[in-house]
Parts: C-alpha cells; sequence; structure tokens
C-alpha cells in the first residue's frame, strides 16, 4: 500500500528501473481478466537485480511504455509521470483512485480494457464488471505476488572497501555484486540530500527541499547596533521633550 510519494511493491524476476514523477490518484475495483496497456510519462531511476535461471536487465530511462497482461487484483498509486514496461501472467486485483480532470469511456460489454492516462488521464475501459470509481487524493498501489526482489539505487557514490579475505562478485548488466569476506568497509556517499537545520545562533538557518528551497535568517550584529543606536537617540529625544 503506498502512501505519499509512490511506495511500490514489485515481486517478480526482473529488473526495473522507475523514476516516477507527478500527481495520479486512481482509484477502481474490477473482477475480470483483461488487457492492460499501460503509458505513464515521468523520469524514473531505479535498479532491481534478481538472480535466476532467466536473467533480465531493463533500464527504464526517461518515457516508459507498460504492458500488462494478467488477471489481477491490483492497488497503484503512482506520484508523477512513469515509464514502466513489464509482463506478469498473476491473479490479482486492481484498485485505481485518480485524482483530477478526468475523461473516461467506459463500455461494459468486451472483456478487455484499454487504460491510457496521458496530461489529464483519457480513460476507456471495457469490461463486463462492476466498477466503483472514487476520485481521491493520490494513487494507491499494492502489488502482491511471488517473488524476490533486489533493490539497487543509482546515484553519486564513492566507495572505498579494504578487507583482508577473499572476494566473490558476479556482475550482471548494472553491477550486482556479491561480496562474502569478513572486512572492513568505509562507504563515502554523494548524492542529493534534504537537510533541514536550525541553529540559535548568528548563523543562517537553511531549509532545503526538493529542488532546494532554502530559507536564511541572519543576525547581523552590524545592524543590530545600529536599530540598538536608533532606539536609544529614541529614548532620548522623547525624555528631552518630556
Amino acid at each position: 500500500e503506498s502512501l505519499g510519494l509512490l511506495d511500490k511493491v514489485v515481486k517478480a524476476p526482473s529488473v526495473m528501473k522507475t523514476e516516477p514523477l507527478g500527481l495520479l490518484d486512481t482509484y477502481g475495483r474490477t473482477w475480470a481478466i483483461y488487457r492492460t496497456y499501460t503509458e505513464l510519462l515521468g523520469l524514473t531511476d531505479t535498479v532491481i537485480a534478481t538472480r535466476l535461471l532467466v536473467k533480465v536487465l531493463t533500464e527504464l530511462l526517461g518515457l516508459s511504455d507498460i504492458v500488462k497482461k494478467d488477471t489481477s487484483k491490483m492497488l497503484a498509486e503512482n506520484l508523477g509521470l512513469l515509464d514502466v514496461y513489464g509482463r506478469t501472467w498473476s491473479i490479482y486485483r486492481t484498485y485505481d483512485e485518480l485524482l483530477g480532470l478526468a475523461d473516461s469511456i467506459q463500455k461494459d460489454i468486451a472483456l478487455h480494457p484499454l487504460v491510457e492516462p496521458l496530461g489529464l488521464l483519457d480513460s476507456v475501459a471495457k469490461s463486463p464488471s462492476i466498477t466503483r470509481g472514487e476520485l481521491l487524493g493520490l494513487k494507491d498501489s499494492m502489488v502482491k505476488g511471488t517473488s524476490v526482489i533486489k533493490g539497487e539505487a543509482l546515484g553519486l557514490t564513492d566507495t572505498i572497501v579494504k578487507e583482508p579475505g577473499k572476494q566473490l562478485s558476479e556482475t550482471l548488466g548494472l553491477l550486482d555484486t556479491v561480496v562474502k569476506s569478513a572486512s572492513i568497509i568505509k562507504v563515502e556517499s554523494l548524492g542529493l540530500e534534504d537537510r533541514v537545520s536550525k541553529h540559535i545562533s548568528l548563523h543562517a538557518l537553511t531549509e532545503v527541499l526538493g529542488l532546494l528551497d532554502s530559507i536564511s535568517y541572519v543576525k547581523n550584529p552590524t545592524i543590530l547596533a545600529k536599530l540598538i543606536r536608533k532606539l536609544i537617540q529614541v529614548e532620548d529625544i522623547g525624555g528631552g521633550q518630556d
């Protein structure tokens, strides 16, 4: 169940890079066998590595197309523009909650719903089912399946490893490494950081959120001294008049 900025649980033998950006709320309940063609636009960087008999390396950067064929129950919550391509065969339910302007055309004749959210989300759904739509909040997604997920975050990271032992490494595409040893690891990472600092001093209070919105509060001794002099002068003038 995702709340906020896209909490996703995916269990599948694959490597996936996703980058969700935007606000999308979809809520729906269907019980049918159908095909779903979803195309989401956004920036997603996610690396998921798994070790199976079949090794799939998928890298989704920029725009992404999703083609899904399954019988399923899904709870999805997407924030931003998301490009994902995947093919699954499972049984699950889909709960979609859409927030915003939505143009929907629904025909309960065919077994194949075609959904394509673009811009203000135009959706066409065709299925013999009972659909309950509620446009509230963002999008909650819950995917339940049997799989193994290995997550790998990409960023600016410098790593220094010093160890007396042997290393067993296996590199697959985007570098999945398995190290087994008794060692001392020193990690130095560089990347984007959200930081909120508050100090009661002459230093600036800086709050960095998202794309670096900063609010600075500085106590300047010079300006403070000038204000004190002006206040003393005003009091002297007021006292002399009295």
